[in-house]
C-alpha cells in the first residue's frame, strides 16, 4: 500500500499535512457533501413518493427499487458519517487500521453488494415481464419477491463478511480517496471482481433479449397494421364495385400477441440507464488505476459510487410520471389542493349554466334566463352615466319593459324586440 509523504520544501501545517493537502481536502469534502446530499434527500423521496402510492407500494417491480433506494440510503449514511470526516481530519478521526475502520468499510461493502445483486435481480425481473408476461405474476408473486429480494440481501452479507478477517481488509485510505485491500494481493479482489461481473452478465444478457423482444414485437405490429389497412382497402374497392353499402363477409386478423405495454417500457428503461450507470461506474473502476496514481483519478473514482447513488433516484424521477405526480402533490400540496377546488367550483359553474341553458321554460327567443340577462344588461345602461339625456334613457327602458310579459315568474315576449333599438 502506498502512502502519502510530504514533499520536500513543502510549509507543514500542525497535523503534519501541508497546506496545500488541506486544501486539496476542503475540496474534496465540499465536492463530495453535495453529491451525498442530493443522494439522500433523493432517496428519501423515492421511498416516501412509492410507500404513498397505492398503485405502485403493491406492485412488486418497485419493490426492487425500494430496495435499491434503501442500500443507497445506507451507503450514502455511511459515507457522510465515516468517508467524509476521515477525509477531512485523517488520523485525527480514525487510524487507517482500526476496528472502525474495518467495521465501516464492512457495512459500506455488504449494501454495496446487496445493491449490485438487486442491479441483477431487477433485470431478471424485466424479462420475464417482457419475455414471459404469462409467467411474471406466478415468478414475482409476493411471497416469491420478497424471498428473493431477502436471497440478495443475504448473499451481500456473506460475499463481504471476508472482509472483517485480517486477510481480506478493505480500509478507507484518506490520503488517496478511496479505498484499498490489507493486504494488496488479497484472494478476496478476485471474489469482489466475480460478483460484480457475474452481476453485470446477468444485466447484459437480460436486457439484450429485452431489445430484440421489443424490436420485433415493433416489427410485428407494424405488419398487423400494415395487413389491416390492406384488407380495409380490399373491402372498400369490393363495396364500391358491388354497390352494397356494407359487406356480407368480415374478415378478421388477429394481432402478434404479448405485445409489450407503455408501463412495461417505462420500468424496462428506468432499470436498463441503471444498470447502465452501474456498468460505467464498475468498468471505469477497473481501468482507471492503470492509466493514473493520481490521488484525483481515485477521487474521480469514489466519486463515481457517489453519483451511482444519486443517479438512481435521479432516472426514476425522469421516466417515471406516475412517482414524479405523486411527489408534486407530496412537496406542493397546498397550491395543488387549490387548484383542484378551483377547477372544480369552475366545472360546476359550467355545468350549472349548461343545466339553465336546458331549461324547458326557455322560449325560442332565449327563454327567461336571456331576457333576464338582456334586461340586467340595460338596468346597468340605465345605470351608466351617458351622454343622452335622463328622459331619454327613461323612454327607451319604457319601450324595452312594454314589449315583455311576466308571467308565473317567467318572462316571454310580446312581439319581436331588437335590443339594439334600446
Amino acid at each position: 500500500m502506498k502512502v502519502h509523504g510530504v514533499p520536500n520544501g513543502a510549509v507543514t501545517a500542525v497535523d503534519g499535512r501541508t497546506w496545500e493537502q488541506r486544501r486539496d481536502d476542503l475540496i474534496v469534502v465540499s465536492v463530495w457533501l453535495l453529491m451525498l446530499s442530493y443522494a439522500l434527500v433523493s432517496n428519501i423521496l423515492i421511498l416516501i413518493g412509492i410507500v404513498r402510492s397505492n398503485t405502485m407500494r403493491t406492485a412488486t417491480s418497485y419493490w426492487f427499487i425500494i430496495s435499491l433506494a434503501l442500500c443507497d440510503i445506507v451507503m450514502t449514511i455511511i459515507s457522510l458519517v465515516h468517508l467524509v470526516p476521515a477525509t477531512a481530519f485523517h488520523n485525527a478521526y480514525v487510524k487507517f487500521h482500526s476496528a472502525r475502520n474495518v467495521l465501516m468499510i464492512f457495512f459500506y461493502d455488504l449494501f454495496w453488494y446487496t445493491a449490485v445483486l438487486q442491479l441483477g435481480l431487477m433485470a431478471c425481473n424485466r424479462f420475464v415481464s417482457i419475455v414471459y408476461p404469462m409467467e411474471y405474476k406466478w415468478l414475482f408473486s409476493k411471497k416469491r419477491s420478497v424471498l428473493i429480494i431477502l436471497f440478495g440481501y443475504i448473499l451481500g452479507f456473506l460475499v463481504s463478511l471476508p472482509t472483517l478477517f485480517p486477510c481480506c481488509h478493505t480500509l478507507w485510505n484518506s490520503d488517496y480517496y478511496i479505498t484499498v485491500y490489507e493486504p494488496m494481493d488479497t484472494w478476496y479482489k478476485y471474489v469482489d471482481m466475480s460478483v460484480n461481473s457475474l452481476s453485470l452478465v446477468l444485466m447484459i444478457m437480460s436486457y439484450a433479449v429485452i431489445i430484440y423482444k421489443v424490436r420485433e414485437s415493433g416489427k410485428a405490429m407494424a405488419k398487423y397494421q400494415l395487413t389491416i389497412r390492406t384488407r380495409l382497402l380490399f373491402q372498400q374497392q369490393a363495396q364500391a364495385m358491388n354497390g352494397s353499402g356494407s359487406c356480407s363477409r368480415s374478415c378478421s386478423v388477429r394481432p402478434p400477441r404479448s405485445q409489450v405495454s407503455k408501463k412495461e417500457m417505462r420500468l424496462f428503461i428506468q432499470f436498463f440507464v441503471v444498470s447502465l450507470v452501474f456498468l460505467l461506474t464498475w468498468t471505469t473502476w477497473q481501468w482507471l488505476p492503470h492509466m493514473s496514481e493520481s490521488k484525483w483519478a481515485y477521487f474521480v473514482m469514489t466519486s463515481l459510487f457517489f453519483i451511482n447513488n444519486s443517479v438512481n433516484p435521479t432516472v426514476y424521477l425522469l421516466f417515471n410520471t406516475q412517482l414524479r405526480r405523486e411527489l408534486h402533490y407530496l412537496l406542493c400540496r397546498q397550491s395543488t389542493v387549490t387548484n383542484t377546488a378551483n377547477r372544480r367550483k369552475h366545472t360546476q359553474m359550467n355545468r350549472d349554466g349548461i343545466t339553465n341553458n336546458n331549461d324547458p321554460t326557455t322560449t325560442a327567443n332565449g327563454g327567461s334566463c336571456g331576457l333576464a340577462v338582456a334586461a340586467h344588461d340595460i338596468s346597468l345602461g340605465h345605470n351608466q352615466p351617458s351622454s343622452h339625456s335622463s328622459g331619454s334613457v327613461d323612454y327607451n327602458w319604457e319601450r324595452f319593459h312594454k314589449r315583455f310579459l311576466i308571467k308565473n315568474g317567467h318572462a316571454s315576449l310580446l312581439s319581436p324586440v331588437d335590443i339594439s333599438e334600446v
